[in-house]
């Protein structure tokens, strides 16, 4: 059997009737796709009520898909925890091989947020969607 070990629970106003083991936002909303969760909704709760969010610890939370240990969690669009993506710089249309040194690009990343927003790391394997496994909440 999968076991909480929760360090700090907390409370926020939920926005809509929600299921317990999902992400939920700084809005008391779903958390939605890529964004950073306030923390994991641990009882099912009604719209308008104060619900108990697990904020830090390991939590209880529903696969979006296969997930593998030790994958980096983000949440997806419906909450649930899915493997992050790892960040990678692609070329672009058009681009021109190098053929010397000379002609080496500069590359300039502007920005300190990335897109992606990992709200934990996997304790445990899903194979699909709506397995519940551990996450180390970050």
């Amino acid at each position: 059997m999968k076991t909480e070990q929760i360090t700090l629970l907390s409370s926020i106003e939920i926005a809509s009737d929600l299921t317990k083991n999902l992400f939920i936002g700084f809005d008391g909303a779903l958390c939605g796709a890529d964004a950073k969760a306030f923390g994991v909704l641990n009882a099912d709760t009604l719209s308008g009520e104060q619900a108990p969010i697990a904020v830090s610890g390991i939590a209880l939370v529903y696969s979006g898909g296969a997930v593998a240990i030790g994958d980096e969690v983000v949440s997806d669009a419906n909450g649930k925890a899915v493997s992050g993506t790892n960040f990678a710089v692609t070329s672009t249309a058009g681009a021109v091989a190098v053929t010397a040194d000379a002609a080496t690009p500069t590359l300039t990343v502007a920005g300190g947020v990335l897109p992606q927003k990992i709200n934990g790391t996997a304790l445990d394997t899903a194979t699909a969607a709506d397995e519940l496994i551990r996450v180390l909440l970050k």
